[in-house]
């Protein structure tokens, strides 16, 4: 029924993007769905691409956030941005059937192009974990969350706060976690995520898991600092391309 609707080649090389996406997850424990929408939409509509990454966003970062012992702390004390990116999340999906695919395909390449911008430069800002700066980070990450499933401001958020790495693991599985929620239960209320692209993304949560399991293997391996350097160059690339195009 699958192979039906978009063709064994064309599930294949999804499906393969989505191992590759979930082992740059597993070597840095970011970068999951801005690879996911930098080798999907090749294959198949950048809508179609959102509806397929939701399931896979929702399943590892959960898994992420419980991994730290510290979780319930890092849900109470992010509490505000968590709203705020629920309800962004939720409220820009529902702009997926009102808009252009060129206007969802230049969004995507902005959100590609800020977060390789912020991972080759390490650029922050002087934030903190006061609920004003939680909420407007959790509404403009919700805002990009929901149209193209990428959340780059978040990233940069936890990036600028002084917190420990566990903190910082946890509390971006977190607000991931939450972003894909609100993304899911979006494409649920549009019909975006039916039965067909329902059952895609549920293969998608088994790819992407195999995925990230080889890349936990690999990192020990490859000499990370180079291979982020060229992979973000890609995705700025890519980005600046998606942009230009529009």
């Amino acid at each position: 029924m699958i192979f039906e609707t978009i063709g064994f080649v064309t599930f294949a090389s999804v499906m393969l993007g989505l191992v590759l996406s979930g082992s740059v997850k597993g070597i840095f424990g970011i970068g999951f769905p801005v690879v996911a929408m930098a080798i999907l939409p090749l294959f198949i509509p950048p809508i179609t691409a959102i509806a397929i990454i939701a399931l896979p966003i929702v399943v590892t970062n959960l898994q992420q956030l419980l991994s730290e012992k510290n979780w319930r702390k890092i849900v109470y004390r992010y509490k505000y941005m968590a709203c705020f990116m629920l309800l962004a999340s939720f409220l820009s999906s529902q702009l997926l059937t009102q808009i252009s695919v060129e206007l969802i395909s230049a969004v995507i390449g902005f959100a590609l192009a800020l977060f390789a911008i912020y991972s080759l430069f390490n650029f922050t800002i002087p934030v903190t974990a006061h609920p004003a700066w939680q909420i407007l980070a959790g509404a403009s990450s919700g805002l990009l969350s929901g149209m193209t499933g990428i959340q780059s401001t978040a990233i940069i958020y936890f990036a600028s706060l002084n917190i420990s790495k566990n903190e910082f693991v946890g509390g971006v599985g977190y607000i991931f976690l939450i972003g894909g929620l609100g993304l899911t239960i979006g494409l649920l209320n549009n019909n975006l995520l039916n039965s067909s692209t329902g059952m895609l993304s549920l293969f998608g949560v088994l790819f992407s898991v195999v995925g990230f399991k080889l890349g936990s293997l690999l990192r020990p391996y490859i000499h990370s600092e180079l291979f982020k350097k060229l992979l973000f160059l890609l995705m700025l690339i890519i980005g600046m391309k998606q942009i230009y195009q529009f």
